[in-house]
């Protein structure tokens, strides 16, 4: 105890570690606190366009569920001087304290392919970015994206989250690609309610902005002779562009838009919908989507630097 005591004097005497050695110290030091019951364990997660992002799970000898809690953040946050190691390794255990209710919970439902058909869903990734996850999950190409499966699981965790479907787990399921496509066109719909939107609306829902002359100001600010913008996403705006595979929806937003329109994608999360007035030049819509890409997205929310145009029924790249 009298080590821990004197841990804020010992920080004083060095330098600011670099990522490498904070999450050692980290580790380290949380081996420690927690004894000889608990597993301490560094987990790096490869997520979405081949994002590395390095973690810490602490999970009860006896237990079955081990939430991986993210140093990055933290990281950042030790480097700025906003926190100091031993805040590091409290906040650590308060996120796992906040998890800890699920002690007991057996994920073993989850080889039970009856128990978790309903929550089959999909997720559209960039293809050529998540090459090396296409290897080891069930897929299928859509244009120059891939479409992927996951479990969704609610009421479970604090926040609802997505198990990626491998392949393993799929045989384990005696099941194939196809019908888990088949399932997620059902429950991906009726899990993630489809959102059609005017992106002067989406703006001011960001903003907070509930003024009551909300509509006068939209006119202001947005009226400016261009075509009106739509964004589809879904109900909780997370990996929202997968909704353009609902069954109909395409069709829903031309009716929305009351002619033929291009995608653009925003970011994993929403696509942003420009009517094609047969004004819009198709090149500027590409140099726009690159910009943002390279401005405004993280890696981890890229899907896409190509305009999709809705045309005859059809969705194409355009050229």
């Amino acid at each position: 105890m009298g080590i821990r005591l004197s841990f804020r004097e010992k920080e004083q005497e060095y330098p600011v570690l670099d990522f490498a050695d904070f999450r050692k110290e980290v580790i380290a030091d949380l081996i420690d606190i927690c004894g000889m019951e608990f597993r301490v364990e560094e987990r790096d997660v490869t997520k979405n366009n081949g994002v590395m992002l390095h973690g810490i799970s602490i999970s009860e000898n006896d237990g079955n569920v081990s939430p991986t809690i993210y140093l990055e953040g933290l990281y950042e946050e030790y480097k700025r001087g906003c926190i100091n190691l031993r805040e590091a390794e409290n906040e650590i255990l308060r996120i796992y304290s906040r998890e800890k209710s699920c002690k007991g919970l057996n994920m073993c439902f989850i080889t039970d392919f009856e128990l978790i058909r309903d929550k089959i869903i999909f997720r559209l990734v960039n293809a050529e970015r998540n090459k090396e996850l296409l290897k080891e999950v069930p897929h299928r190409r859509f244009l120059d994206l891939a479409v992927i499966y996951t479990v969704f699981i609610d009421g479970i965790f604090k926040t609802p989250g997505n198990i990626v479907i491998r392949n393993d787990l799929m045989k384990t399921w005696a099941t194939d690609e196809s019908e888990l496509n088949r399932l997620s066109l059902e429950n991906t719909p009726r899990l993630k309610k489809p959102v059609i939107m005017e992106l002067s609306d989406m703006v001011f829902d960001l903003m907070g902005s509930d003024d009551p002359e909300r509509d006068c100001m939209k006119e202001e600010l947005f009226d400016t002779g261009a075509v009106k913008m739509f964004v589809v996403t879904n109900n909780d705006k997370f990996y929202g562009d997968s909704i353009i595979l609902y069954p109909d929806i395409l069709n829903e937003i031309r009716e929305n838009t009351r002619s033929d329109f291009f995608l653009l994608p925003s970011s994993v999360h929403e696509f942003i919908v420009v009517p094609d007035d047969g004004v819009v030049d198709e090149e500027e819509l590409k140099e726009m989507v690159k910009s943002v890409n390279e401005t405004s997205v993280g890696e981890e929310d890229y899907l896409s630097d190509n305009v999709y145009r809705y045309k005859n029924s059809e969705l194409s790249i355009c050229c």
